[in-house]
């Protein structure tokens, strides 16, 4: 299967390095279409040995699979580029956060179409990734970017703001918890990777809830620090970010 990315930003990259780690791919089957000589010079080096141009009508004409991983707003421009004709018998896969079937439809036709929405830990296998109906050589594709699963066309979005844009909370989360430790007087390094092993052990124990029960007992120091992120509402504010994420896509 010969494999069409349209855009090599972060997304991009993650969706190649993915293809070519999970050995979906062979070397020489991923054409990239993307307007900076500084991103083609790299998709066309080591890892990625891809194909590149400026042109989408040649990414299109040679791949089976277009993934979309730009903007919406850089898709809608492009599409009036697009020769339609060429479409016909490829799947085309949108990665585009708060862009409808309708809206994809209204731009370059009746294609058949597929929409996901994956974090960027893709890239190395471990990452989430969400899809709507898709074919089966897909689902096996995405199966190998780590957890994988199927959603409804109308709960694309929910998962974008709790999952692709929660890894950048997690790792928000994580950051002001070493910045805490710096303002205690560790080195930056030391706090970093005390932040990051305490995180590590907190998702390695699970049962969340039981772990902070564990760890506060009665009258202790852990008690009084998670009293307070509780006056402070930590769980709100979360929940509300999210919340903001979604409402910007919808």
């Amino acid at each position: 299967m010969k494999i069409g990315i349209i855009g090599f930003g972060n997304l991009g990259r993650a969706l190649a390095s993915g293809l070519i780690q999970s050995g979906s791919v062979d070397i020489g089957d991923i054409y990239i279409c993307e307007n900076s000589p500084d991103a083609r010079a790299i998709a066309e080096n080591n890892p990625y040995y891809a194909h590149t141009s400026e042109d989408v009508n040649y990414v299109i004409s040679n791949t089976d699979v277009v993934f979309l991983t730009v903007k919406g707003y850089v898709f809608e421009k492009l599409s009036a580029n697009i020769n339609r004709c060429g479409l016909v018998g490829k799947t085309i896969v949108s990665c585009m956060a708060g862009e409808t079937f309708e809206k994809i439809y209204s731009l370059i036709g009746d294609v058949d179409l597929v929409r996901v929405m994956p974090s960027l830990a893709i890239s190395f296998c471990d990452g989430i990734i969400a899809y709507t109906k898709a074919p089966a050589e897909l689902v096996e594709i995405f199966s190998k970017f780590g957890y994988a699963f199927e959603t409804e066309p109308d709960r694309i979005e929910n998962v974008m703001a709790f999952s692709a844009c929660g890894l950048g909370y997690a790792a928000y989360l994580i950051n002001a918890f070493a910045v805490a430790g710096e303002e205690m007087g560790f080195p930056v390094e030391q706090a970093a990777h005390i932040a990051k092993l305490t995180f590590n052990n907190a998702v390695e124990r699970g049962g969340f809830k039981e772990t902070v029960k564990a760890v506060a007992t009665p009258g202790g120091a852990t008690e009084q620090g998670v009293n307070y992120m509780d006056e402070c509402d930590v769980q709100g504010i979360v929940a509300r970010a999210v919340r903001k994420a979604y409402e910007r896509m919808t």
